[in-house]
């Protein structure tokens, strides 16, 4: 130690300033280091409980969708009520852990083919055409959304019999508000993996998928030109059991509302 500093001491004031800096320098490097290690340790937790999670579900899965209805034709009270809680708990217990790994997976979005975007329902997915006088304008605009899906039951034993579609539409006839928008991205459940993020970037903003689950879809709308603006909804995907099957139904709607300054 004494000689140590006996060698501080022979040193001028910009030998010192180096010693620091390089001191410096290696605490910085390793600081950085051991962040980067930490976050691949948090990465890879998230991924075991990702993927014990997933295998829970389908062993859960696989054991109840083979129980069929009772002798009298009645439905199957304790398959159905564990099927509904494995839905409640996925959204309840587990949002903050997906949306948590939203913010780490690597955004590798594809593009949605217009093969795969269809019209549901006509009064639904297709709003009449605005006006031909109709002109974007500018300043501070109102702009309204309706943001909804449909569903559809196949007469199925097959546990992905639910076809919904999601869709962002205008929320006034003749007001077409959607050629402000630029893309849409859909944020689906982990159990989409790999194909749990896509953007769709022509109207309809629509998105169809089968399922069998209710879970809570994240819409990121992306605003058109120099307005640079982005922001998300979150909508509760819901899976209506009582409709008629064959026949695709409204299952929820929610309108959304923004103040957007526009410029030429």
């Amino acid at each position: 130690m004494e000689s140590i500093e006996k060698v501080l001491k022979t040193l001028s004031a910009d030998q010192m300033a180096q010693v620091i800096a390089n001191v410096q320098k290696d605490l910085e490097s390793e600081i950085i280091n051991k962040k980067q290690t930490l976050e691949q340790i948090d990465q890879n937790i998230y991924s075991c409980i990702a993927n014990l999670k997933k295998l829970r579900r389908s062993i859960i899965i696989s054991h109840y969708a083979k129980m069929k209805n009772n002798v009298e034709g009645q439905k199957n009270v304790q398959r159905d009520a564990i099927l509904k809680n494995l839905d409640c708990e996925d959204e309840a217990k587990d949002l903050s852990i997906f949306m948590t790994n939203l913010k780490n997976v690597s955004v590798q979005i594809k593009n949605e083919p217009l093969s795969n975007i269809e019209q549901i329902s006509k009064p639904i997915l297709h709003n009449a055409l605005p006006y031909l006088n109709f002109v974007p304008g500018t300043g501070l605009t109102d702009l309204t959304y309706v943001i909804g899906n449909t569903v559809k039951i196949n007469d199925s034993d097959n546990e992905m019999k639910y076809k919904w579609t999601v869709y962002v539409r205008n929320a006034e006839e003749g007001i077409d508000n959607l050629i402000y928008i630029d893309k849409v991205t859909y944020f689906l459940h982990e159990s989409y993996e790999p194909n749990h993020i896509i953007d769709v970037v022509q109207k309809p903003f629509s998105l169809t998928r089968h399922g069998w689950g209710e879970f809570v879809v994240r819409l990121r709308l992306y605003f058109k030109g120099n307005m640079n603006v982005q922001t998300d909804v979150y909508h509760k995907l819901c899976l209506d059991k009582d409709i008629t099957v064959g026949i695709p139904m409204v299952a929820r709607e929610q309108t959304v509302k923004y103040k957007l300054l526009l410029h030429k």
